[in-house]
């Protein structure tokens, strides 16, 4: 709401001292003012472009990028604890388990993901690695929301929504119904999984975290 008013100010301000200028400029001299003014404008744009503009997209990119980067580390990190949780260190494709198909279809297989689960629940180092890789995610989310104006609403209602379960996340303890909670929350995120849509074709993260450019 103050942002509107700040607007409405300044709209309200340059229209009543363009009618003074108008207003006070001699006869015949219309042709100046309009040259003027336009000669303004376009050394306002020039500036605007190289002071506010462009370093505004480097910011974003940089941004955007940082979080690009950090989404894969988490996974990766995760990929490689849920691996010898189900004791498939061997396994040697490790970039592939990055797809949704091919993370559910491996660890659907043999009850993998059920071994993951048991492994978490008994073994409190793991959860706890876990939550460290989610807790700097989260960080990084936060960090998103306060350095760039993320315009669409349903791109900062996302991030928000998920740095909201992961910091609920950060509190699971080693016990049957959270871990079985814990575990579905890291299902969805690494198979597409949804209550409502079911298993979804692309990483919903990865896509809400590219509308941020």
């Amino acid at each position: 709401m103050p942002e509107q008013k700040i607007i409405l100010f300044l709209i309200a301000s340059t229209a009543a001292c363009l009618f003074i200028v108008v207003a006070t400029t001699p006869n015949n001299q219309y042709s100046l003012l309009i040259n003027t003014l336009s000669v303004g404008f376009v050394i306002s744009a020039i500036f605007y472009f190289i002071v506010v503009y462009l370093p505004g997209q480097q910011k974003k990119g940089r941004v955007y990028r940082s979080m690009e980067r950090q989404y894969q580390t988490f996974k990766k990190s995760c990929i490689d604890t849920f691996l010898i949780l189900s004791n498939s260190q061997e396994y040697e494709h490790r970039e592939m388990l990055l797809d949704q198909k091919e993370f559910r279809r491996y660890f659907k297989n043999e009850n993998r993901w059920e071994t993951v689960a048991n492994g978490i629940q008994n073994n409190e180092y793991y959860l706890n690695e876990i939550l460290y890789e989610l807790r700097v995610l989260n960080d990084e989310i936060k960090f998103v929301k306060s350095a760039i104006d993320i315009h669409e609403e349903e791109v900062f209602r996302f991030l928000n929504s998920l740095s909201h379960i992961i910091h609920r996340m950060e509190s699971t303890k080693p016990e049957y119904d959270e871990i079985k909670s814990f575990c579905r929350f890291l299902w969805e995120i690494f198979t597409g999984w949804s209550f409502t849509d079911g298993y979804r074709k692309t990483d919903i993260v990865e896509d809400m975290v590219k509308r941020v450019k």
